[in-house]
């Protein structure tokens, strides 16, 4: 039991560490208006349809797609922490029987 418990506390800890990385790149991402468009035009040549070049853009990054991908990289984050979490959960389970 307790070589299981140090190795869920182990993958607990890396999975704690991937999630801050994740919470730390959601921080600082951001989406170039360039990058934004050859998406929008890939994304609607897969549709079929015309891209929507309708945007909002600060300072030469595009607002929306890059909250879009701060939401992504916040999603994963909160993905990794409650893994982790879970993990260390049950590693004190174990410990405890």
């Amino acid at each position: 039991m307790e070589t299981c418990s140090l190795y869920l506390t182990a993958t607990s800890i890396v999975l704690g560490l991937i999630s801050a990385a994740s919470w730390l790149r959601a921080s600082v991402i951001k989406v170039s208006h360039e990058k934004a468009m050859k998406n929008r035009e890939k994304e609607a040549g897969k549709r079929g349809e015309s891209p929507n070049y309708a945007s909002v853009s600060l300072d030469g990054w595009d607002m929306s797609a890059t909250f879009s991908a701060q939401s992504k990289w916040n999603a994963a984050g909160a993905f990794f922490a409650a893994s982790s979490i879970l993990l260390q959960a049950i590693a004190q389970i174990l410990e405890n029987v």
